[in-house]
């Protein structure tokens, strides 16, 4: 699974609100206050706090609903609770004490809307805690200028209701959001798994055939029944190199293969075999084992690429060893 990334392969990705689906939201979010503040604010519009506070809770709306991390970060969280909360402080002034006030606490509704945007981020816990903020200033507010608690009740209720609602909301779409990613990420697995298998089967495929056409017409040749012996040390010769393909291929490459093909030609038994994970052989490597394998004239020759620590060997069977550490470096 390829992936790469900041959302942890989690469900935030789906809940950021990234390209249009956020801007969207936030151009929608000042049509609808500012036409609910305007013809809906009685005379809190006519004072520049109430413009102010608009302002304010634009911008807190713009952090909370733009694209960012998830959860979202607490810097903004922080800042927004500041921003909702100056909003507060400024339309408290604006409530009527008596008689028709129209819709004055229109930012209670626009402050909880923003802290459902927060829940909704992950950062559940801190909505309330902003909240809680708003209405004990509310509650305060209530109690400070009307020697009663009421109006702060009656302003207060219904947005922890609302945000209560939003709360169960934002669990609801989070979990899910996570599901639809788990359930993404299998199916990537799965894709990635069978195309790993359809290259593996190309691969094969197109080995299985480079093989028979080298093997196909020495096979034929034996079943004649009429093989020379020129022929027979050629055979022997491809038999050699089809093992080390299995047993040695980071081994039977150039030019350590050359060297091999030259010593078997001399009559020399050479082995070669790739014990080695995650090593990759540089040419020098291969320079220096075709060197030793071109030096040697026993019978029998063992070139081995052997891990922890990674170290080339070149041994004969009369007991001559000379060693190569190899630097492990991850296979390019």
């Amino acid at each position: 699974m390829t992936t790469s990334d900041a959302s942890s392969r989690d469900g935030s990705t789906l809940l950021s609100f990234a390209g249009w689906p956020g801007w969207t939201l936030l151009a929608s979010f000042v049509v609808v206050f500012a036409v609910i503040a305007a013809l809906a604010g009685g005379p809190a519009m006519r004072d520049g706090h109430a413009i102010v506070t608009l302002v304010l809770l634009t911008a807190a709306a713009a952090l909370s609903v733009l694209p960012g991390r998830d959860p979202l970060d607490l810097w903004r969280v922080l800042v927004i609770i500041g921003l909702i909360v100056t909003g507060t402080f400024l339309m408290l002034e604006q409530l009527l004490l008596g008689g028709p006030s129209g819709f004055l606490h229109w930012h209670s509704n626009a402050s909880n809307f923003i802290l459902f945007a927060v829940a909704l981020r992950g950062r559940i816990g801190w909505a309330w805690i902003g909240l809680a903020t708003v209405c004990g200033i509310t509650l305060t507010w209530s109690l400070l200028a009307t020697h009663a608690l009421w109006r702060g009740l009656n302003l207060s209720y219904g947005e922890v209701g609302s945000l209560l609602a939003g709360t169960f909301f934002a669990v609801v779409m989070r979990t899910a959001a996570n599901r639809v990613m788990a359930l993404q990420a299998v199916r990537r697995l799965r894709i990635g798994e069978e195309h790993l298998r359809a290259e593996g089967e190309r691969e094969r495929a197109v080995q299985l055939a480079l093989v028979r056409q080298r093997v196909i017409p020495v096979l034929t040749t034996i079943a004649s029944g009429q093989v020379s012996s020129e022929q027979r040390q050629e055979h022997r010769l491809l038999e050699a190199v089809l093992r080390d393909e299995i047993r040695g291929a980071r081994l039977a490459v150039e030019p350590l293969a050359s060297a091999v093909r030259a010593a078997r030609s001399r009559g020399i038994d050479v082995v070669l075999l790739d014990d080695a994970d995650d090593v990759t052989l540089a040419w020098g490597d291969l320079e220096w084992a075709a060197d030793a394998v071109a030096e040697i004239d026993r019978d029998r020759v063992t070139v081995r690429l052997s891990g922890d620590p990674a170290v080339l060997t070149v041994a004969t069977v009369n007991g001559d060893i000379v060693n190569r550490p190899i630097h492990a470096r991850p296979p390019s």
